[in-house]
């Protein structure tokens, strides 16, 4: 059989590949084999730039006088009440940083905690001193040290941009065990990972049971991901299914998103495509991502609303133009169809290019056929083709595997290779590849193996 035909017969196979994982499971988060890695958004923001003090309340009549005659007489909490009133520039005292600053450090000197974090938040932000990272640490350290919840957050995150893991688990953790949800589910992110410590999901689920008991909707999202998982714990779709719905409910897009996706392919419930459907537009109008696409597969298809490729079209461009992998991919297969808008095979490209530059495999492939052909993207260039189904199959994907075999036995933008084309179509095989198998026999006459 001539290896144009067999070229071509892989290419169709492909692209019913495509189209089926597209329309089933690929994107969901669910398949990950690791965790993300943690965000330093997983926790609350960093507390916005607000200095702690014991100072009276409003009501209360205030003398500066007295608090600078009591801080100069080395009164702790008195230098962090009055330097409060310079760094804000309240009870009719002009705002001076400076000044603020000085008093600050006399009362952290003392052994004030709240004084050490102001210390801190006035070194990181350059406030009536020298702007010093590594100063500003020292301070929210010992401030965290000390119980300051704010400094422990502001310990935590800095500790995670530098690297030191297990200094960030540390304060983490002191913030998850006195109630803190947010970080709960931040210092479960790190035992999943192994961040900071070996690996730990069973104590990563127990942080997440109690953060998703207190109603932590994202603790909850990630403890349906174990329970999906059997990470940590029995995999249990049930138990999956009712945290998303807890999740989803209280607003969660990404919950929604899963839980429309549960629904349509009953996995924890019945299935509803009805429901799916609902839930994907529901998730779709907090411009969620992976919610587009999938409503944009509702559309395309007609599962659970009518068939509208118009609608298709657009939720596909909007998921693309958000940066959504999966959402550039099925933009350019619209563009190349003509499936809610008319056919234009240079934005074909443009999208497939998009997805592909993200990593995403199926796109990396459709791109180097696309560039074989020169569909959409000038002229041929079998040379970029090849790079793109290296990249594919460097990703382990047993049809990126056959791709580079193929270019290796015709000599397709590389030199001919024989010998590395039987590797790549023996590795495509031996991960299940029928394709492979049939391609390895006919090419190297060896069935038995």
């Amino acid at each position: 059989m001539p290896l144009f035909t067999d070229k071509l017969k892989v290419l169709l196979l492909l692209l019913c590949f495509v189209s089926l994982s597209l329309q089933a499971s690929w994107w969901w988060p669910f398949d990950s084999k690791e965790p993300e890695k943690p965000a330093i958004n997983d926790i609350d923001k960093r507390p916005p730039i607000k200095v702690l003090d014991r100072a009276p309340s409003k009501e209360d009549t205030v003398s500066v006088e007295r608090l600078q005659k009591m801080a100069k007489d080395g009164n702790a909490n008195a230098q962090l009440a009055l330097g409060k009133i310079y760094f804000e520039g309240l009870v009719k005292q002009k705002q001076d940083y400076a000044k603020a600053f000085e008093l600050f450090m006399q009362s952290a000197n003392q052994g004030n905690a709240q004084a050490m974090f102001n210390v801190g938040l006035c070194y990181d932000g350059g406030f009536g001193t020298r702007k010093n990272l590594k100063e500003a640490l020292r301070w929210y350290y010992q401030a965290a040290d000390a119980g300051v919840p704010e400094a422990q957050i502001n310990a935590a995150i800095a500790a995670e941009q530098r690297g030191d893991y297990e200094k960030a688990l540390h304060y983490l953790k002191m913030r998850a065990n006195a109630g803190d949800t947010a970080a709960m589910n931040k210092v479960a992110s790190f035992l999943l990972n192994g961040l900071g410590t070996a690996e730990n999901p069973q104590e990563a689920v127990s942080y997440l049971l109690e953060a998703s008991r207190r109603g932590n909707s994202r603790a909850q999202v990630r403890l349906a991901d174990c329970y999906q998982r059997g990470v940590g714990v029995e995999r249990n779709y049930l138990e999956m299914f009712n945290w998303l719905t807890l999740a989803a409910q209280d607003g969660d897009p990404e919950a929604q998103a899963k839980l429309g996706y549960c629904y349509q392919k009953g996995l924890g419930i019945s299935a509803n495509s009805d429901l799916a459907f609902t839930w994907f537009k529901t998730a779709a109008a907090a411009a969620y991502g992976p919610a587009l696409v999938h409503l944009g597969d509702c559309y395309r298809y007609g599962d659970g609303t009518a068939f509208n490729p118009q609608k298709a079209f657009e939720c596909y461009r909007a998921a693309a133009e958000q940066g959504e992998a999966i959402g550039s991919f099925n933009l350019a297969i619209a563009h190349s169809d003509g499936i809610g808008t008319p056919k234009a095979p240079e934005e074909a490209c443009k999208w497939m290019r998009k997805a592909a530059e993200q990593n995403l495999v199926y796109a990396q492939i459709q791109l180097g056929i696309y560039l074989q052909k020169g569909y959409g993207c000038g002229k041929t260039d079998p040379q970029e083709a090849f790079q793109w189904f290296q990249k594919a199959a460097l990703q382990n994907e047993p049809m990126g595997m056959i791709q580079v075999a193929l270019c290796l036995l015709q000599g397709t933008g590389t030199a001919k290779n024989p010998q590395e084309a039987r590797q790549w179509l023996s590795k495509a095989a031996a991960a299940g590849s029928r394709e492979a198998i049939t391609l390895y026999a006919e090419h190297f006459g060896d069935k038995d193996n």
